[in-house]
């Protein structure tokens, strides 16, 4: 099932590609926001790019209360060269299993996911209240983080936090 601005997110417990537990509850509890790009394979060209955008931006999106996880069914191997590589900092979870594809409704890359194990390129944001704040669908690798920052800013801004935020 496809989720939806709204919807109570599933706040599941998974770790990281480098073995660290990242618990989406108690992100909640601390009042985060959560950013989860899904993205088909690390290394390849689109989502080297978009990684590359969500890293150079990890300090804007901080700044504003965001947490940013990128989401793929590599393996964590996979994940750990792509974060040296790109010399990402973490924030990479290898969803194998494809727990967190079926809990957000992320589907397979090109209809073939499954056949294939790649996700679709889908960014969902989870408000400090565990609801489903957003979710873009196929997204543009070269654009996706910026559009969800921008999102972000926009909001804090005509909520009069924007300023609080970057104190």
């Amino acid at each position: 099932m496809k989720l939806k601005p709204g919807d109570p997110a599933p706040l599941i417990r998974v770790q990281d590609a480098l073995g660290r537990a990242v618990d989406l509850a108690e992100l909640v509890r601390q009042g985060r926001y959560i950013v989860l790009w899904f993205y088909p394979k690390a290394s390849s060209p689109g989502c080297t790019a978009q990684a590359r955008q969500y890293a150079e931006l990890r300090d804007a999106f901080q700044q504003l209360g965001a947490e940013v996880f990128g989401v793929s069914r590599d393996p964590a191997s996979a994940q750990c060269d792509f974060i040296d590589k790109l010399a990402l900092g973490g924030g990479m979870i290898p969803d194998q299993s494809g727990l967190l594809g079926r809990a957000f409704g992320v589907g397979g890359f090109l209809g073939l996911g499954a056949l294939l194990g790649l996700y679709n390129r889908d960014t969902i944001l989870i408000s400090p209240q565990g609801k489903v704040e957003q979710v873009w669908r196929n997204v543009n690798p070269f654009r996706d983080a910026q559009v969800v920052l921008e999102y972000l800013e926009s909001k804090m801004k005509a909520a009069g936090q924007l300023e609080a935020a970057s104190r």
